[in-house]
């Protein structure tokens, strides 16, 4: 993962856990300079213990269905995906819907929420909602990275252990409008 990727990531997570905080290029020159993996070796504290980053939740495969310009620069996107979650050592299918909107801000960067509709086996539902940070590169892909939070309609079921769980995503979007999603579980 580039250090601009992993910068985003750090600071949705630190963002949530210990409040805004400021990291500087210099941080990531140093990291990259010593090679050190900073999204395995994150751990930062706050006052009710410790924040980590945990397993993969699921990944998704999917495309845009739609793009709509809905006010002046703000973009919503609807897309669908299939999915695959991990439960323990198993692992379920599922389909995902989801929209977000993407507003740019200074020096390229998106900034979106979202919201949207996972459904597993026997049509069990978990809605989840996002706020995301994106960038997009030279060849035409926007990476978003950022938090989501779900919810289930049910206590009971194969997804109901994502109920209240907050989590840390990557959500890419190529040049073709294929998505790739990926989450893991914010300890």
């Amino acid at each position: 993962m580039k250090s601009t990727n992993v910068a985003l990531l750090i600071l949705v997570v630190t963002s949530i856990s210990v409040g805004f905080a400021v990291f500087t290029d210099s941080m990531f020159a140093r990291a990259q300079e010593t090679g050190s993996n900073v999204i395995s070796s994150f751990n930062a504290t706050n006052r009710d213990g410790n924040v980590t980053i945990g397993k993969l939740i699921y990944e998704g495969v999917g495309e845009i269905n739609s793009q709509t310009v809905i006010q002046g620069p703000t973009i919503q996107t609807s897309f669908s995906s299939n999915d695959t979650i991990s439960i323990g050592a198993n692992s379920v299918k599922a389909t995902e819907i989801g929209t977000y909107t993407s507003t740019p801000k200074a020096n390229g960067v998106l900034y979106g929420e979202g919201k949207g509709v996972i459904t597993g086996p026997n049509n069990e539902m978990l809605t989840w909602t996002s706020q995301q940070i994106g960038t997009m590169t030279p060849q035409g892909k926007i990476i978003f990275h950022g938090s989501m939070f779900f919810n289930t309609l049910s206590p009971v079921g194969g997804l109901a252990y994502l109920d209240s769980m907050p989590a840390v995503f990557s959500f890419e979007v190529d040049a073709s409008k294929n998505t790739l999603t990926r989450v893991w579980e914010l300890r």
